[in-house]
């Protein structure tokens, strides 16, 4: 599968509400409406290459601009973009654009795209990340609480889907690549404490860039270790969360707002990092149920 590309997209919003959309004359979203976007180039930050696509390409002075949210595409031939979403206010002079650029336009209010065939991810972005009655934008709130039950909730699932295993073989290597079920209870407490300390240096020290969890160095590392009992991984799961917990409650939703550089997302917030432990947990969850899956069909073929 062909690696995610990098874009910067600008959703430039005019003083009357509405937003700049564009037409691809080619390449992977040719014949298709978005709003202005550029690819992001190597050892460039997003937002470098959404003020370049300000300057070269629509010919405007940038003004203030945030970050929104991300934007994941598809384009024609099966490529892959993660886009990091701007809003874009109170630039200087009129859009304007080479033909092989774009080759059309059309300022429209984000709650009335009409019938203009924009790529299916930017629709559902304008349905949801606009108020359909004002057309103001919704903005990506994150508080402690919420936070705190969303990982409660992703820990339960993980071990229920662990506890479904029979004890006799939550130590066995159940997939290919030489995961047991323990595994990936181990792997779910390093990565979170991993997660939340990352998430604290980025937001303490200005400019730093999120340096992300390298799993493959974990399992080199994981394999030298003596191995630890179950006892001893669940009382480290429930040390490092309470960990996490009480960091949580301190923060602010302002914190939680903050923006975080990312190597491949360009940039993301600091909520969502949160959230990401959740997400992490329900895949190991996933993967623990496709473990017990593969375990009873390969009991069932080879019965002994």
């Amino acid at each position: 599968m062909a690696e995610s590309q990098l874009a910067s997209v600008g959703v430039l919003v005019r003083e009357d509400g509405k937003v700049l959309m564009v037409r691809h004359p080619s390449g992977p979203f040719a014949g298709k409406w978005s709003m202005p976007l550029i690819g992001v180039h190597d050892m460039e930050t997003a937002e470098a290459a959404l003020e370049r696509m300000l300057r070269e390409m629509l010919h405007v002075q940038p003004g203030p601009y945030e970050f929104l949210d991300t934007l994941y595409l598809g384009g024609s031939g099966g490529e892959r973009f993660i886009g990091n979403v701007f809003t874009c206010v109170d630039w200087t002079g009129d859009p304007r654009f080479a033909r092989e650029v774009f080759d059309d336009a059309i300022w429209l209010s984000p709650s009335e795209p009409g019938g203009l065939e924009l790529l299916p991810e930017v629709r559902e972005f304008l349905r949801t990340s606009f108020e359909a009655e004002t057309g103001v934008i919704a903005a990506v709130e994150y508080d402690s609480a919420s936070l705190a039950q969303e990982l409660a909730d992703a820990r339960e699932g993980l071990l229920a889907a662990y506890d479904a295993i029979p004890s006799d073989l939550r130590v066995e290597v159940l997939e290919e690549g030489g995961w047991s079920p323990l595994d990936a209870l181990t792997h779910a407490a390093d990565a979170e404490a991993y997660y939340i300390a990352e998430l604290r240096r980025c937001l303490d020290e200005p400019g730093r860039v999120w340096v992300p969890f390298n799993g493959g160095q974990w399992g080199d590392m994981h394999r030298l270790y003596p191995a630890q009992g179950e006892a001893d991984v669940i009382v480290r799961m429930e040390q490092v969360r309470q960990e996490t917990l009480l960091w949580l409650k301190w923060q602010g939703p302002d914190t939680l707002r903050a923006y975080v550089s990312h190597p491949e997302r360009g940039v993301t917030q600091a909520g969502g990092r949160v959230a990401k432990v959740a997400t992490h947990d329900r895949e190991h969850a996933e993967q623990l149920r496709r473990m017990w899956q593969t375990a009873t069909i390969r009991a069932a073929l080879d019965p002994q």
